[in-house]
């Protein structure tokens, strides 16, 4: 053989170590158990929420439901489309609007009927003095309590965000959202 020869040769890579470090990586996370390794890793979560072996003591809040009077009705906002037709541009349904649709808003135990109704009642107590709850942050001291949005099955984001706003609007520092109260109810 010639040096020409030698130089035209193909290089190859000998791939038996990787696939040994394969293997070897294979066993490893087969063997190792994670809660003993999560359990070395530094974590800095907040010292105030969480589980922990202290005792917290249950704070007050504002609970503000938000439940379903009346569906309403889907009505298309293209002339000659039906609600759940596919538009050919985008490969997405056509802009629906629902007509009649009702939410009845829970604020505290008291059920109120339209957003105006729900942020004068907020802005009622916020001014309560009673609506001021011990500040576990600064012992000695008092905060506004929290708020708990809780949308129930079948509410739109809007009514959610409408909501936020009325609560963001009355002096609210602390909005929480609940959920997890499972799908609509199938008639």
């Amino acid at each position: 053989m010639s040096a020409i020869d030698d130089v035209q040769e193909e290089a190859k890579a000998d791939m038996t170590p990787m696939i040994d470090c394969v293997f070897l990586m294979i066993i490893f996370f087969l063997c190792i158990e994670f809660k003993i390794l999560e359990a070395k890793l530094p974590a800095y979560l907040p010292k105030d929420k969480g589980s922990q072996n202290t005792k917290v003591e249950p704070m007050e809040q504002l609970s503000v439901g938000i439940y379903v009077e009346s569906e309403g009705k889907k009505v298309p906002f293209e002339d000659g489309t039906t609600v759940g037709d596919i538009n050919p541009n985008n490969d997405r349904p056509y802009r629906y609007k629902v007509d009649n649709y009702r939410v009845k808003w829970v604020v505290g135990p008291k059920p109120l009927y339209n957003i105006q109704a729900v942020a004068a009642e907020l802005k009622r107590i916020v001014a309560d003095p009673a609506s001021m709850v011990p500040d576990p942050k600064n012992p000695g001291t008092k905060k506004l309590m929290p708020v708990v949005i809780e949308p129930h099955p079948g509410v739109y984001y809007e009514s959610v965000a409408r909501t936020a706003d009325a609560c963001n609007d009355a002096g609210f520092e602390e909005i929480n959202f609940g959920g997890g109260l499972g799908p609509t109810k199938k008639k």
